[in-house]
């Protein structure tokens, strides 16, 4: 007999390590990751968790995350003036309060379900678990409740669909490993591209490439590269404590960092988290002079597409972001989307009306890319 109880806790504070694997697959980085982002936190976000429990044994988790959203953040130059006198006009609309299903951290967000329990009552639990989050963002008077980060891998109910507007975010990027030599993998792609890429590389021949899962002796420079990455970034959503950086190889099973260095100076780092189905780039981070000057970028994407090689590893996972140049580099992507509503129903109508519109308005604003390729079904 089904006895479901619902509950909005700090972080994932009753929740086990053993449970969250449990509600999250094996092939899945979330569990862990979302474990260390509770550790570490993240500066003007309270996280939460949603969790749906049959007889006390959690069935379904929404991780949550609450903070303000301040458009003009993303923007540069009239754009971001513009929105700073509109935010204290509107802020509501401008600079809302908001509530996200989803992980800050990852290659795109999840919910948590324990996927041995019957659909009849995972169907009961969602519907339990979303009113409870409409209930939970009225009492923190949050302007909007959205989805964050979802695609078609993220196991929302169609319901969702149904309840919230849609719109397109950044794809994920996907490089298939089906090739058995990095010639191979370079004569598959354009012949302008092939060009570019070995004539960076013959410019860069004075790079030393490190793997370590000790990030203690860096640790100083791999912040100062994030931090600096991060102010570079029109699309970066909060910053992370130096305490991710340090914990993640310890707390995050397959998590490894690859140093590239210049002249015995740490110019550019990459975080991964490689599995046996997959390789996952977590962050890519470099000194932007000596990066440039140095091609660190297409040397750190061949450096990981041979690890994978000499690993056996079906996947290469690239993350968000620059998606011309990783499509100049084969590979395809996964589209991802933001689900969300705002709590006024007369601004709601004006944030959707028109879809395409308002997507390329955003995309022409520099908030998200246009359509990218899209990768072919299927998952590591």
């Amino acid at each position: 007999m089904n006895n479901l109880t619902c509950a909005c806790v700090p972080r994932l504070d009753g929740v086990s390590a053993t449970e969250l694997g449990r509600l999250f697959p094996d092939s899945s980085i979330t569990a862990p990751l979302l474990f260390l982002l509770q550790e570490s936190g993240i500066e003007g976000f309270n996280l939460r968790s949603i969790v749906v429990s049959n007889n006390g044994v959690p069935i379904l988790l929404l991780p949550l995350f609450e903070t303000r959203f301040d458009l003009s953040a993303f923007v540069v130059g009239w754009i971001k003036k513009a929105l700073m006198v509109a935010g204290r006009l509107i802020p509501s609309l401008f600079h809302p309060r908001i509530m996200c299903v989803g992980s800050l951290i990852g290659e795109w967000s999840e919910i948590g379900i324990d996927l041995h329990t019957d659909q009849g009552t995972l169907d009961a639990a969602c519907k339990i678990a979303f009113g409870a989050l409409h209930s939970f963002s009225a009492e923190r008077n949050s302007d909007i409740v959205a989805l964050y980060n979802f695609n078609q891998y993220g196991k929302l109910p169609g319901e969702a669909f149904r309840e919230f507007n849609r719109v397109q975010y950044r794809s994920c990027a996907r490089l298939s490993i089906d090739f058995t030599s990095i010639e191979e993998y370079l004569s598959r792609l354009s012949s302008g591209a092939r060009k570019d890429v070995r004539r960076k590389m013959r410019a860069a021949p004075h790079v030393r490439v490190v793997r370590s899962r000790t990030a203690a002796p860096f640790l100083d420079r791999i912040y100062s590269l994030y931090l600096e990455t991060v102010s570079r970034g029109a699309m970066s959503l909060g910053v992370l404590n130096r305490l991710f950086f340090e914990k993640i190889c310890e707390r995050v099973p397959g998590a490894e960092y690859t140093l590239y260095f210049v002249q015995e100076e740490l110019a550019a780092f990459n975080l991964l988290v490689v599995k046996p189905t997959a390789m996952v780039d977590i962050f890519f981070c470099m000194d932007y002079g000596l990066g440039r000057t140095n091609n660190l970028y297409v040397v750190s994407w061949l450096e990981n597409v041979r690890t994978c090689l000499e690993r056996n590893i079906p996947f290469y996972y690239a993350g968000q972001g620059t998606e011309k140049t990783k499509a100049h580099l084969g590979a395809t992507f996964i589209p991802s989307f933001i689900l969300f509503k705002h709590r006024r129903p007369m601004i709601d109508r004006l944030l959707v009306w028109p879809h395409t519109m308002i997507g390329k308005i955003l995309s022409r604003l520099g908030f998200w890319p246009a359509v990218s390729p899209a990768a072919p079904n299927g998952k590591s």
